[in-house]
């Protein structure tokens, strides 16, 4: 699954704005925005962070696996 896809999912399913989620990992809203519309990628920290939060595995964002 994409990235962008699966952290809008993760994030609607926790009812939760963009804005909550920039705040939550000291980014802006545009920044999520970007993530979800896949026109920039958080870094690996991030990332690590947010697979920790929205409960996915980085084999399923890195890899593919779903």
């Amino acid at each position: 699954m994409e990235i962008g896809k699966l952290l809008k999912i993760r994030r609607e399913q926790k009812e939760l704005t963009q804005q909550q989620v920039a705040a939550k990992f000291h980014v802006t809203r545009q920044t999520v925005s970007r993530w979800e519309n896949e026109k920039s990628y958080p870094n690996i920290d991030t990332l690590v962070e947010l697979s920790l939060f929205f409960d996915f595995s980085l084999d399923e964002i890195l890899k593919g696996i779903e």
